[in-house]
C-alpha cells in the first residue's frame, strides 16, 4: 500500500473572513495523478498553496510524509530548500511565477539557489530546455513570449528539479488547443516516473487523460470523491459543483 505524501485533518482558511476552505480532509497516497475539480472560487487554487508551503491553515493539521508541516519550519533554510526540491508548484499565471531577465536564467533558478555546481547547471538546463522544446528561446525574455511558451518555461523551472510532488494549477487556461495539447502530452509522459501529480482544473474533458482519481470541491468543501469515469458519470455532484449546466 503506498504512503501517504500529504495528509490533511479538517484544514480551514480564510482570505479576510471569507472562507476558502472549511474543514478539509483528505489523504494522498505517493504517486497518484489526482485531479482537483471544482468551479473558480472553490479553494482548490487555495489548496494547492497550502500543500506547497506558501499558505498555512488557521485551523486543522497538514502533514507531510507524516510530518505536520508548520510556518515554523520554512524558517530553516536546510528544510525549506529541501522541500522546495521536493514538491513544485506551477501556477495557472505564468506571469506570476517567471522574473528573471531569459529563459535560459529562468530554468537555472532553482538549481542556482540551491548551489549546483556551473557545469552541472548549464547541463541541467540545456537538458530541460530541449524536453521542452524551448531551446531556441533561451536568450529570449520570457515576459515577451507567447502563453504556452511561458507556460512551457514555468514547467521547465520547476522540473528541473526533478521534484516529487508537481502542483499544477489550472494548467491549460487560456491556452490554444495546440499548446493544451502540448502540456497535456507532457502531463502523460510523467506518469511512468512514480511522481505525485495533483492537478486542478474545472476542464472535464481532460480527467482521463490527465487523472487517475478526483476530488470534487464546492464552496471550499470537498462534495465528492472518486475515478474520472465514476465523477463524470455522476451529474447531480457535477450539477451542485457547478461544473456543468443544467438540462
Amino acid at each position: 500500500m503506498a504512503l501517504n505524501v500529504f495528509e490533511l485533518e479538517q484544514v480551514s482558511f480564510a482570505y479576510r473572513g471569507v472562507v476558502a476552505l472549511d474543514k478539509v480532509s483528505l489523504s494522498i497516497p505517493a504517486g497518484q495523478r489526482l485531479a482537483l475539480l471544482g468551479a473558480n472560487g472553490c479553494g482548490k487554487s487555495t489548496l494547492l498553496r497550502i500543500l506547497d508551503g506558501l499558505y498555512f491553515p488557521d485551523s486543522g493539521i497538514v502533514k507531510y510524509h507524516g510530518v505536520p508541516l508548520t510556518e515554523h519550519d520554512f524558517e530553516h533554510d536546510a528544510f525549506a530548500h529541501s522541500f522546495r526540491k521536493r514538491v513544485g508548484l506551477v501556477f495557472q499565471n505564468p506571469d506570476v511565477q517567471l522574473f528573471c531577465p531569459t529563459v535560459f536564467d529562468e530554468v537555472a533558478f532553482g538549481p542556482l539557489q540551491l548551489g549546483w555546481p556551473k557545469d552541472r547547471i548549464k547541463a541541467m538546463v540545456a537538458e530541460a530546455l530541449e524536453y521542452f522544446e524551448i531551446a531556441e528561446l533561451k536568450d529570449r525574455a520570457p515576459h515577451r513570449l507567447s502563453g504556452g511558451e511561458k507556460k512551457r518555461v514555468a514547467l521547465a523551472s520547476v522540473l528541473i528539479m526533478d521534484p516529487e510532488v508537481i502542483l499544477l494549477d489550472e494548467p491549460t487556461a487560456a491556452l490554444d488547443p495546440r499548446s493544451q495539447r502540448q502540456i497535456v502530452d507532457l502531463m502523460k509522459s510523467w506518469e511512468d516516473l512514480g511522481k505525485t501529480i495533483i492537478t486542478a482544473t474545472h476542464d472535464l474533458h481532460l480527467l482521463d487523460e490527465i487523472a487517475g482519481e478526483c476530488v470534487v470541491m464546492d464552496k471550499g468543501r470537498i462534495a465528492g470523491r472518486g475515478s474520472p469515469a465514476e465523477v463524470l458519470a455522476d451529474e447531480r455532484l457535477l450539477l451542485g459543483a457547478n461544473l456543468i449546466l443544467g438540462r
